[in-house]
């Protein structure tokens, strides 16, 4: 499942805000490159390919970052780290790494929390 939300990134002191797609198809979270510049990141010496869900298509994964998150006002309690990706559509995908961790779900086309506000727990 797939819905849109916003997202708020943060950094050293600086903000960028957008919008994310919540993809429970998506193991890990990615920002695109464009979004990622402006609260900076760290990049690898080589990309790295990740496969995507259409059948023998990849991208590349051209660094990192670790950034606070609030998605749709809902400020997560860890900061978060982001793989970053050339030519993504879209700001941000938001993977189950995130999802799961956060008792984030898609309920009836949207998004909802399983506790508010969100938790972390060790379990």
């Amino acid at each position: 499942m797939e819905v849109m939300g916003r997202i708020t990134v943060r950094r050293d002191g600086r903000t960028a805000k957008g919008s994310a797609l919540f993809d429970t198809g998506a193991t890990r979270s990615y920002l695109s490159k464009e979004f990622a510049e402006k609260v900076g990141y760290e990049r690898y010496s080589e990309p790295r390919k990740v496969a995507l869900a259409v059948k023998g298509k990849e991208t590349k994964v051209i660094g990192w970052t670790v950034v606070d998150v609030e998605i749709d006002g809902w400020e997560l309690p860890e900061k978060e780290a982001f793989g970053v990706v050339e030519d993504l559509r879209i700001d941000a995908i938001i993977g189950l790494n995130i999802m799961e961790s956060y008792g984030i779900f898609i309920e009836d086309n949207r998004l909802k929390l399983r506790h508010y506000p969100p938790i972390s727990s060790i379990i």
